[in-house]
């Protein structure tokens, strides 16, 4: 029937849960095969002149539409067969032991088995319990204290026809047997669904399964492939920015000064984006942990702010930096490299986008504690600001403040991204405060593990010392096949009025150490006959001490951190990825000087 389609689509819509649409269902089939229960019997006793079991029945009708009505209006199910289970149990077995049979009869046992089982399917176990033993109490009651016979199955002082009597008893075993049916047809229909999905489930992470294997090898595919990308990028880079050193070394006119000086810019540009790139890469691979390395920060912020001075003073910007004095004398463990790459980011940026004024790093401790030490950094400028709905933006990968600020300044948007996930792996985060044409605050907080410092006499004598070591003495080795960089290194090396030997492969490489002596190896790692891990490990395994010990220096264009971690683990002694810049080619040299 199209009404009773309605009402079971309308109060079934209100669950999501199928058990409670079961349950909302299973309440409107009882009250509503009650309501013609009681109508029938209404008829029924009318006939027969019964006015008490009359007025039951009339009762009973009406009750059964009012709980239609309500069950149909409003979604309080859960109230209304709470009111149902109690009618059950008042009218149905406690007025048949007190009023109309006087004791227990078939009847009455068939509204203790249906209170039972409606309790247990509306409510669980807990309520199911609670209305079971309600039910079931009278029973004991009336059989410990008055029935002389214990128990029976009369019809009772007031007598109903058999007819009558038959009817009820089969209307009540037929609404019990519906509800189990009912109930455990939804049940079995519950586990069938469950089982369905848990196989779908199981075939969908099968194919997730397979799919994030597809994802991990796109992506190692894709970090191959920016390696080398970066390795083959990095090879000529370093014959361009290498030469462009030496050049510049050589007294070049003012002109030719003027076109080296632009052309190194340029390679160098090239080189930072594409480091950019592929950290930016290992990044989002989550591939990068962070090093636990000693180092001073006063030393740290000095070198990272004279790499950017040179910039500020081009464009006639006043260019500072503070330390307090508390952090000058201690020793930081952490990650030096990432914090360089995090304070150069925002340095490079407040420059760029900086044309008068000032830009201004500081570092300061909010807490020091017995172990560690929390450091605020600050990086401020007087530049062009950020639109404050642009802050959070400029975060996200090749994203920048806007496409005027892209096509005035340029930038591939990766710089400020990877400050941000260098610091969630410091478990910090940028805060911002700027506004457009009042320039940009950015700030930091990390936490830092410290000792205290070494004596700075004794600090500042091993440096002088080491700076002051003649190079010109060294007998270095080069063992590298690629003949521009043996050129850049020959000529760099030549700065300091060394003139290494050349191998172009490893295999010529232990020909010459067996013939000679040398002080330090320069070692490319990818080489044809033997690569650089092989040859070192020849090396190593030498009879001669004075021939196994010299230090090996790894010079490559490959730039990862597995590179580094294969490197000691055979044996070498430092690491210099091209292009490499003179300077830090002779502090590697200086390390070892004997």
């Amino acid at each position: 029937m199209p009404l009773i389609r309605d009402f079971i689509e309308r109060i079934t819509a209100r669950e999501s849960d199928p058990i409670n649409q079961a349950r909302t269902q299973m309440l409107f089939y009882l009250v509503m095969a009650y309501f013609f229960f009681g109508l029938s019997l209404t008829v029924a006793y009318a006939y027969t002149g019964q006015i008490p079991q009359l007025i039951r029945a009339i009762v009973i009708s009406i009750l059964a539409i009012i709980a239609l009505y309500v069950h149909y209006t409003f979604n309080v199910w859960r109230i209304l067969s709470h009111i149902v289970l109690v009618l059950i149990t008042v009218m149905g077995v406690w007025a048949n032991i007190l009023i109309y049979v006087q004791g227990i009869n078939a009847a009455t046992l068939q509204y203790i088995w249906l209170a039972c089982a409606f309790g247990f399917y509306m409510h669980g176990s807990k309520v199911g319990w609670v209305y079971a033993v309600i039910n079931i109490a009278p029973v004991l009651i009336d059989a410990t204290f008055f029935s002389k016979d214990y128990f029976f199955l009369g019809a009772g002082p007031q007598v109903v026809a058999r007819p009558i009597y038959i009817y009820v008893l089969i209307y009540d075993f037929f609404a019990i047997a519906f509800l189990h049916y009912f109930f455990f047809k939804v049940f079995n229909k519950n586990i069938t669904t469950l089982t369905e999905t848990k196989n779908q489930l199981n075939n969908t992470n099968e194919k997730l399964n397979k799919t994030i294997e597809e994802i991990k090898e796109l992506s190692n595919v894709r970090m191959r492939f920016l390696s080398t990308m970066s390795h083959e990028l990095r090879t000529p880079l370093n014959g361009v920015i290498g030469l462009t050193n030496v050049l510049l070394h050589q007294e070049p006119r003012k002109d030719q000064e003027e076109t080296l000086s632009v052309l190194k810019f340029s390679a160098e540009n090239l080189l930072a984006l594409v480091n950019d790139i592929l950290d930016f890469n290992k990044l989002d691979s989550d591939v990068v942990e962070l090093e636990s390395t000693p180092f001073n920060l006063y030393d740290l912020i000095e070198n990272i702010c004279a790499a950017t001075k040179l910039k500020a003073s081009e464009k006639q910007l006043d260019f500072s930096f503070e330390v307090s004095d508390p952090l000058r004398s201690l020793t930081l463990i952490g990650d030096p490299t990432r914090i360089t790459q995090v304070l150069l980011n925002l340095l490079n940026n407040a420059v760029k986008f900086t044309e008068k004024g000032y830009v201004k790093l500081s570092c300061s401790e909010l807490a020091i504690r017995d172990e560690s030490v929390e450091i605020r950094f600050v990086v401020e400028d007087t530049g062009i600001g950020i639109e404050e709905s642009r802050q959070r933006g400029i975060f996200d990968e090749f994203v920048q403040a806007s496409v005027s600020t892209t096509r005035n300044y340029g930038g591939t948007g990766l710089g400020l991204p990877i400050v941000k996930r260098v610091l969630e792996l410091y478990q910090s985060t940028v805060q911002i405060d700027s506004s457009i044409g009042n320039g940009a605050r950015f700030s930091f907080d990390i936490v830092f593990p410290y000792r205290k410092d070494i004596a700075d006499d004794v600090k500042n004598s091993a440096v002088k010392e080491s700076k002051s070591a003649n190079l010109s003495k060294l007998k270095v080795l080069v063992v590298e096949d690629n003949a521009v960089n043996i050129l850049v290194i020959r000529k760099t090396l030549n700065r300091m009025e060394i003139n290494p030997d050349v191998a172009e492969n490893g295999k010529m490489a232990l020909e010459m150490i067996a013939a000679n002596e040398y002080d330090l190896i320069l070692m490319d790692l990818y080489m044809p006959e033997l690569d650089g891990y092989e040859t070192t490990k020849v090396i190593r395994s030498l009879v001669d001490d004075r021939k196994a010990n010299v230090p090996i220096i790894a010079l490559t264009a490959t730039v990862n951190s597995q590179v580094l971690d294969d490197v000691l683990a055979v044996g070498m002694n430092g690491y210099l990825s091209k292009p490499f810049h003179p300077d830090d080619l002779f502090e590697e040299l200086r390390k070892h000087v004997n």
